[in-house]
């Protein structure tokens, strides 16, 4: 890649990146928090700013696709340093529900506005090598999210950790002010197609993926209570919930030559259906060792799959790259509201181990549907 790609692909990520640490935030500040929030409560404010996330998933598409990209994914970023704030200096749940919420609304705008961004820069073969590179945010956030948000809120207190995100986000949205805007004025005249709504390919691609997300939502935000449940302590647990996602760094950047190789269609079926079998698994390995290797190669199949699905929404139509993202990452953000719920709902009625065997089957059954419907290759 020439420097201005590299730099384009980074900045993308980082703000990728930023719109899921956001997200993931609670699901480790909260077990800290003065707030000493319930488990009703606790999904209150995750389904909050999925609500948030998905209100403006098709709006932040239209308009990716019909102003300059880079301006759509700074004001968000404002937009989520400021929620963020909030967030940390909030003094009870009810003002944490109005953050989360306003959070969701800000970072809603980024995946969108980002694919978009990436489509019109790179075509043919370099664009699932870039979508791969891209997507790297995605486990490198969990990674993280594991590896320093017990550490932060330890040492300095929970509330730091929005602080820092706060302030990370105003720096990665300065950082697209050397982009030059003369290449996206080829964007500015597209008008949203309906026929996009009637597409098979983007209504597979947004069903079958919420029932993925759904289930994934499920496993990223319950599973670091889980490790503590089973007796991990704070730091293995930490440590553990990484390893979801900490070998998928690697996998990402492999995830493009394994698209270019057997195709969207054979890589969304193949590691989904992988990815079902091993999340039923976390129901029975419970010991630290095995625990850690099954986490490990959980975080490297998953993250194979991202890349994906960002590269089959974008070869459904360039042109319209932003309204598909729009509409499919609609439909997988709504499973981030809908998963509290539902696993809420299985949790106060069973146990984590009937958690996870209901959500393996799901995602067993998103591959199915991938691999007999969908005709983008």
């Amino acid at each position: 890649m020439r420097a201005r790609d590299t730099y384009l692909v980074g900045i993308a990520s980082a703000s990728f990146f930023m719109s899921y640490f956001s997200r993931l935030a609670w699901s480790i500040v909260s077990t800290y928090s003065t707030l000493k929030p319930t488990i009703i409560e606790d999904s209150m404010i995750f389904s909050l700013f999925f609500v948030g996330y998905v209100v403006v998933q098709v709006p932040a598409g239209i308009i990716s696709d019909r102003v300059n990209p880079k301006c759509v994914i700074m004001i968000s970023l404002i937009g989520l340093a400021a929620s963020s704030l909030v967030s940390g200096i909030a003094n009870s749940i009810r003002v944490e529900y109005v953050a989360s919420l306003f959070m969701g609304l800000s970072a809603g705008w980024i995946y969108p506005a980002t694919v978009k961004l990436l489509t019109i820069s790179f075509r043919g073969p370099e664009l699932p090598i870039a979508m791969g590179y891209y997507s790297i945010a995605w486990p490198l956030s969990i990674v993280l999210a594991g590896a320093t948000l017990p550490e932060i809120c330890i040492v300095f207190g929970w509330r730091w950790s929005y602080y820092i995100i706060a302030l990370t986000s105003i720096i990665i949205a300065l950082l697209y002010m050397p982009i030059s805007t003369d290449n996206y004025d080829n964007t500015m005249h597209s008008t949203f197609d309906l026929r996009l709504l009637r597409n098979s390919d983007v209504v597979v691609v947004s069903l079958s993926g919420f029932l993925f997300f759904m289930s994934y939502w499920a496993i990223t935000l319950y599973a670091y209570k889980y490790f503590l449940t089973i007796g991990l302590n704070r730091y293995v647990a930490g440590f553990t919930y990484s390893l979801l996602a900490l070998f998928g760094v690697f996998s990402t950047m492999i995830a493009g030559y394994v698209i270019r190789s057997i195709g969207v269609k054979g890589t969304l079926s193949i590691f989904e259906a992988i990815y079902g079998i091993l999340t039923i698994m976390l129901a029975v390995v419970t010991r630290e060792l095995p625990l850690m290797v099954l986490a490990a190669v959980m975080g490297f199949i998953r993250f194979i799959i991202t890349p994906a699905n960002s590269t089959a929404v974008s070869k459904i139509g360039r042109e319209m790259a932003g309204s598909a993202a729009g509409i499919a990452n609609l439909f997988w953000q709504l499973s981030g509201a809908v998963a509290p719920v539902v696993a809420s709902f299985i949790l106060t009625r069973a146990n984590y181990q009937f958690l996870w065997v209901v959500m393996g089957i799901v995602i067993i059954i998103s591959a199915v549907i991938y691999l007999l419907t969908l005709k983008v290759r």
